[in-house]
């Protein structure tokens, strides 16, 4: 078959949850089938390339605004770049209009990542372009049951949902030598208590929650991931007094994390808006077999790290909680390692590349 992902961004170099699920099942499709992306590049050239058996072209987009990318040329690749299936992976206003304009052949699969959460306002004029959009989609693939049964944009098209959960190649995160002795180093810098995040340093992610809790808590905060709140956020930490016990570390090849993972007491996702969807570094650190203390969001997220088997689960916004479940892992070393075992055993049970691959493989072959 010829397979078409669509876009704003891809991995590499992007390297956010969206883009690199989309380069786990573009590659991972690559010797079977004529995989294509096409997303949106900087500046007003088109280049194409070919990365590890993927046909990628960037369109030219010399304009982004409120995180979408305005590409003039984008209905004019999706009538060129013929396909059998056209995977969309929403959401983005984009592309879904693009389609409106050019109405390609090939059936129209979409993977509804998230509802548009920041940008509300904007839904009274796209939410309707958005809704026929998804009229026509065959299937809609949803990433997990959680954010099917909270999203009041898929009541509608419930019968072409499908829950298709996120997975990644966990072989990445096996140990080795080189990585054991990695994070055996850092553990040296940073003192026998460590709590890890790993992400993009974002409005929704609760971070500044976060830093609050760490007052309470006699441990090291290890931040991985730049972003546009890095400075407010080491601002806080000084005003807080905890600058010496939160260590920046800012953005890394994926290569590199593990042994950060292997370095930590636990994980901390500490998101405060459904923008966080899944969460798919919780699958990382139980990967690692690292328990996660996450947020009751009314998402993915705690479909992932489930509650006292995982790890623990707190209301959003709330430092106190965050502060009281960070400790409790941290003071019982045999909790900790029982729910990062459990969560690790799930990892490879429920969130493999292997597994994820099969299911969208098999509504491909739907169509």
């Amino acid at each position: 078959m010829k397979i078409l992902h669509i876009y704003k961004d891809y991995y590499p170099p992007v390297l956010g949850g969206i883009e690199t699920h989309i380069n786990a099942l573009a590659t991972g499709m690559a010797h079977r089938h004529e995989i294509s992306v096409l997303v949106c590049g900087k500046g007003w050239q088109t280049t194409r390339e070919n990365l590890d058996g993927v046909t990628v072209v960037r369109i030219g987009c010399p304009i982004r605004a409120f995180s979408n990318p305005f590409a003039p040329c984008f209905p004019y690749w999706l009538r060129r770049l013929d396909a059998d299936i056209l995977h969309f992976h929403l959401p983005l206003p984009t592309a879904t209009v693009a389609w409106q304009i050019a109405r390609p052949k090939g059936k129209v699969i979409v993977t509804y990542h998230s509802d548009i959460v920041r940008q509300s306002w904007a839904l009274a004029a796209y939410g309707p372009l958005q809704q026929a959009f998804l009229r026509k989609a065959f299937r809609i693939l949803v990433t997990s049951p959680n954010y099917l049964q909270s999203s009041t944009h898929l009541q509608s098209h419930r019968e072409r949902c499908r829950v298709v959960p996120l997975g990644m190649d966990l072989a990445l995160f096996e140990p080795n030598e080189a990585v054991i002795r990695h994070a055996t180093m850092l553990r040296e810098q940073w003192g026998s208590r460590v709590v890890l995040f790993v992400g993009k340093l974002r409005y929704y992610k609760g971070l500044t929650y976060l830093i609050s809790a760490m007052k309470s808590v006699n441990a090291t905060l290890v931040l991985v991931g730049g972003g546009p709140l890095e400075t407010q956020l080491r601002r806080q930490a000084q005003e807080e007094g905890i600058s010496e016990r939160v260590v920046f570390v800012g953005d890394m090849e994926r290569d590199q994390l593990p042994s950060y993972y292997y370095a930590c007491d636990l994980f901390c996702l500490p998101s405060i808006y459904r923008s966080e969807a899944f969460g798919l570094v919780q699958i990382e650190a139980a990967a690692c077999a690292k328990p996660v203390v996450s947020t009751a969001l009314d998402s993915g997220v705690p479909y992932v790290n489930q509650h006292e088997k995982t790890g623990l689960i707190v209301p959003p916004q709330n430092p106190e909680a965050l502060a009281q479940a960070i400790n409790t892992l941290l003071d019982d070393p045999a909790l900790s390692q029982r729910m990062g075992s459990y969560a690790r055993e799930r990892a490879f049970r429920e969130f493999t590349l292997e597994k994820m691959l099969e299911r969208v493989e098999s509504i491909y072959e739907e169509c």
